[in-house]
């Protein structure tokens, strides 16, 4: 019976002298882990706040909307269209076949990431065959609306 109290003391006794060990802090082993790509959904904002994936039609600005807008790397931090600006200004007296259009080149950049998607924060929106229209307006450098963190 003498034997147990000593066991447990030595048990005891290497426990505690591994427990009291210094830690050295962590030890960094190999490559660090590469960032993980953006997933989630990607959005421009209309000219009223409201988000748009991928637009066909939207206004950016209260002026003459972008339509038949027809994206390439769209969730990049570049995304490319071509499409038309509208000139709504005739109606409703505008020609029979309709309100007077020219093709253009839209850019979206400054991409911003929000927990749950990200938003592009610039537009930059160009005549495809300069010089555009004595009423189109100039939109080659536009910030767009991007909602708080």
């Amino acid at each position: 019976m003498r034997r147990r109290p000593f066991a447990l003391c030595a048990v005891l006794t290497v426990c505690l002298t591994g427990c009291a060990a210094v830690d050295s802090g962590p030890r960094v082993e190999g490559l660090a882990p590469t960032g993980i790509p953006w997933s989630g959904p990607t959005y421009v904002e209309d000219w009223q706040a409201v988000p748009r994936e991928r637009p066909d039609l939207i206004s950016m600005v209260e002026g003459p909307p972008l339509d038949r807008l027809a994206w390439r790397d769209w969730g990049s931090p570049r995304a490319t269209a071509t499409g038309y600006v509208i000139d709504l200004d005739c109606l409703p007296q505008c020609a029979d076949d309709g309100p007077p259009s020219y093709r253009v080149r839209v850019v979206l950049s400054g991409l911003v990431k929000r927990q749950y998607a990200a938003y592009y924060s610039h537009a930059s929106v160009t005549a495809v065959r300069p010089p555009a229209p004595d009423w189109a307006v100039d939109y080659s450098s536009l910030p767009l609306h991007v909602p708080a963190a």
